[in-house]
């Protein structure tokens, strides 16, 4: 499952909206803030308009005693407070229901599960936190997708935006707090490679070349690296990385080629390289440096990954096919 949100406490072109975000599944949206029969209808608009995707709404329990019929429309209703094990046990059996994965804990899974609630009905999304230090440590993170996943419960998290941030506040809507001001498209892989989370949804915007990463990475396995280019090596597109990947370089699935030497230089960590003939039969290949190698006169330096997205470099694994950009 891979998400994007839209809210309604401001207008919004929903069709532009939902065009923007083609290659996601579901749409995130709340009808919490601002609570009112117009936002509901609002919400009704956007429904109607975003028939090829699944849709998960945020509510609380004066917003289905309000609005009960939520729960015939084929929703995802994410219940965020003001429900009790067994009042949610009995909606997991007519709707598919989001329980909060941030502040759950055992007791209240094991209520769940005697109360007889439909596991497969449901997941487990964890908040997202507005306020500037207040997201989830990453230990504890941890520890609460393997609770819950150890009740077969499938788990979600956020990953924030980078543009048109959504208020009152401005800073990001992540689950991590160490995911605050990072690229949203090195945060969704960190979720995927890292931690393993299969279920993501972006909390706010981001921009068209981040979206198109996020893309191509869930539905290609493809990584996007921007890079800043010292030399003209415009062949170089995209590599396949070497399955025996190594801690300190990333080798590319070589052609050998005649590349003369340059001044030697400290080779340090971002930096793409290409084996020079000092290298002898491993001329030609193209590397990508993991950590500083120190001045090295076999690697000529031809570009840099942008520092933006350098942390992607600590999650490529074996295999993956890596896409050049020019920057």
């Amino acid at each position: 499952m891979l998400g994007f949100s839209l809210y309604f406490e401001k207008e919004s072109d929903f069709e532009k909206q939902i065009e923007k975000f083609k290659g996601f599944d579901l749409l995130f949206t709340s009808l919490h803030y601002p609570a009112s029969d117009q936002t509901y209808e609002r919400f009704l608009n956007l429904k109607s308009r975003a028939k090829n995707l699944d849709i998960c709404v945020d509510i609380n329990n004066q917003t289905l005693k309000d609005h009960p019929d939520l729960l015939d429309m084929d929703l995802i209703i994410r219940l965020d407070f003001g429900f009790n094990p067994r009042e949610i046990a009995s909606l997991s059996k007519k709707s598919q229901i989001a329980i909060n994965a941030s502040t759950v804990n055992y007791k209240f899974l094991e209520d769940l599960a005697r109360s007889g609630a439909n596991m497969a009905n449901m997941i487990a999304i964890h908040n997202y936190y507005p306020l500037v230090f207040s997201g989830l440590p990453q230990e504890y993170f941890l520890s609460q997708n393997e609770l819950i996943n150890s009740f077969g419960i499938r788990v979600a998290s956020f990953i924030q935006g980078n543009t048109k941030l959504r208020g009152p506040v401005f800073e990001g809507l992540p689950t991590l707090e160490d995911d605050r001001y990072i690229n949203p498209y090195l945060a969704l892989v960190k979720h995927k490679r890292k931690y393993k989370i299969d279920e993501i949804i972006l909390a706010e915007d981001v921009d068209h070349y981040s979206k198109n990463c996020i893309v191509k990475f869930i539905n290609d396995g493809i990584i996007c690296l921007p890079i800043i280019w010292e030399n003209d090596y415009e062949y170089l597109s995209k590599i396949k990385v070497r399955n025996d990947i190594s801690d300190y370089i990333i080798r590319n699935e070589r052609e050998k080629k005649d590349v003369s030497p340059d001044q030697p230089r400290q080779i340090k960590r971002g930096d793409l390289v290409i084996l020079n003939n000092l290298s002898g039969r491993y001329a030609g290949e193209i590397e990508i440096v993991r950590k500083d190698l120190g001045i090295c006169e076999d690697r000529n330096l031809i570009g840099r990954v942008d520092e933006s997205y350098i942390g992607i470099l600590d999650l490529i694994k074996g295999g993956d096919i890596i896409e050049f950009d020019r920057r």
